[in-house]
């Protein structure tokens, strides 16, 4: 095992072009810079041949990612003096901070990526075309966003909603700029559209709004992808996601009472609304203990304590309660015409739903 002499680590991209390609939404010289900075190393050179000016939106990523580690950007023409043997990555190959921290340790270099040398033998590393570094680049942006799903993804999520949200990620964050935010503010104005439909729509507006249902559910998964993607993952944003979800599905149940109210169906819509107000009940109570937690706020917390659990019969009704099957099961619901039972099949559900919630929340003696 060799002893390193530098903290330094010296980022080095074959072209300006490689360092500022956005790479899931980050130029790809800032997600390295991140990953130095959490391995622990001193300082960082990023070193360009040509040199590289970062654009306002690389120059803040690369502010950002630093993490408060001293940087630089450079021509590699200025390393040529520089003797002092440090770690050389090459910027087209990601490397992962723990082998970063490894390396810095004095471990076995784990590929040909990583060089322990004076800065001025940066040519020693791997040299790639224009078209090996967008291959190699692209490769990393699609492992990042394929690592964004989520290990608590119910069936109907992993079959249907994440292929097609990973998708709509994959085209946003080829945009400079792009965060949860706007993909949570398509999800408000979705659940806009929904609730305009069912009351508005008549008969048609019922499978208009439950179409629309279905897209925020589907864009619901845009937001933490784009956050988990892009390091932007904070407990303000998983509020408001939390928000504007729980309000969608309050949204859309109430829409529905409405629309069948309206339709002359008082007797499903009084069942309806019984069964939202349980519901508005149960997320009152789930939200006021999350508020208090000091873990991202959601409303996940009875999901989460049945998935402790790990049995197939908890994980099968966990699947049969969360929003993506209730949001398709309503959407094919009330395409077969039966939106009516399922209103009153709901008011019973959420009953059992609500003693669930009630005995999962209950205060634990210590």
């Amino acid at each position: 095992m060799s002893i390193r002499t530098s903290n330094g680590v010296v980022v080095v991209f074959s072209d300006a072009w490689s360092a500022a390609h956005l790479v899931a939404g980050l130029p790809a010289a800032a997600r390295a810079l991140r990953e130095v900075a959490q391995a622990g190393a001193a300082c960082c050179t990023i070193a360009v041949p040509g040199g590289w000016r970062p654009d306002r939106n690389a120059a803040a990523e690369l502010a950002r990612l630093a993490q408060g580690m001293p940087y630089s950007v450079v021509d590699t023409a200025s390393l040529a003096g520089d003797d002092a043997p440090q770690l050389l990555l090459q910027g087209e190959h990601p490397v992962s901070a723990e082998r970063l921290r490894s390396a810095l340790s004095g471990a076995e270099l784990p590929h040909g990526a990583l060089l322990f040398a004076p800065p001025r033998d940066w040519a020693r590393l791997p040299q790639l075309t224009r078209a090996q570094a967008i291959a190699r680049l692209d490769r990393a942006a699609e492992a990042i966003i394929a690592g964004t799903s989520k290990p608590g993804d119910g069936i109907v999520s992993q079959l249907i909603n994440r292929p097609i949200s990973q998708a709509i990620s994959r085209l946003l964050l080829r945009f400079p700029g792009i965060t949860p935010f706007h993909a949570t503010a398509v999800s408000a104005l979705l659940a806009v559209a929904m609730l305009a439909s069912l009351i508005f729509g008549g008969t048609n507006g019922l499978i208009l709004g439950a179409i629309f249902y279905q897209l925020a559910s589907i864009v619901d998964g845009v937001d933490g992808e784009i956050a988990r993607a892009t390091f932007r993952s904070s407990r303000a944003g998983a509020l408001a996601d939390s928000l504007v979800d729980a309000v969608t599905n309050i949204g859309f149940l109430a829409g529905l009472d409405i629309n069948l109210w309206i339709q002359g169906n008082a007797e499903a819509a009084i069942a309806g609304s019984l069964g939202l107000a349980i519901v508005a009940l149960g997320l009152f109570l789930i939200g006021r203990r999350a508020r208090h937690s000091k873990a991202a706020f959601t409303f996940d917390e009875v999901k989460t304590h049945f998935q402790a659990r790990r049995s197939w019969l908890f994980q099968t009704l966990i699947w049969l309660t969360m929003r993506d099957f209730f949001a398709l099961g309503w959407l094919v619901g009330i395409v077969a015409g039966v939106a009516a039972p399922g209103l009153m099949l709901f008011s019973f559900g959420a009953a059992v739903w609500l003693v669930v919630v009630v005995f999962v929340l209950r205060p634990r003696q210590t």
